[in-house]
């Protein structure tokens, strides 16, 4: 590779980085919000994300990005516990009705008017927050993560 396409690469690199702390920077970290809420399914959802690694993660039913992320979450929701809040996307019915047609086992709260990811500072969907094992959010991310990538971001927070 020549200097001239290495430098290219290295300053993407490097412009993806900024994007990424510039969409990141703000997001709540440390102990996440107190939720009194259950899941839809009846869940209490402070149990759900006491001890980690583990996942709160922001989605809404009209995201696009989301719906990409579907299989990614929940590969990785077999492995690791995660709790998915959905945002302004209707009622409990509509949230479980997507559920259902998307086949998504997911434990999820409802989060209609989204006061929830106000709380948490989420910068819009998908918004995710990755939790240590004492249960505090040290990572986060917006935008679409692979499977890959959501797996290096719990391996790195089990070691925070």
């Amino acid at each position: 590779m020549k200097v001239k396409e290495l430098g290219f690469y290295a300053l993407v690199g490097v412009i993806i980085f900024a994007g990424q702390f510039l969409l990141n920077h703000g997001m709540r970290t440390g102990t996440p919000p107190a939720i009194s809420q259950q899941t839809i399914s009846g869940q209490d959802v402070m149990q759900l994300i006491k001890r980690g690694p583990a996942i709160v993660y922001f989605w809404a039913e009209w995201c696009g990005v989301c719906n990409m992320m579907q299989q990614p979450l929940s590969e990785v929701s077999k492995d690791y516990p995660v709790l998915t809040v959905a945002v302004k996307s209707g009622d409990e019915q509509n949230v479980q009705n997507y559920l259902n047609e998307n086949a998504l086992n997911w434990q999820v709260l409802n989060d209609p008017l989204g006061k929830i990811a106000e709380k948490y500072l989420a910068r819009g969907v998908p918004s995710i927050f990755f939790l240590n094992q004492q249960g505090e959010i040290v990572l986060t991310a917006s935008g679409y993560t692979c499977e890959v990538g959501l797996r290096l971001r719990l391996w790195l927070a089990a070691k925070i």
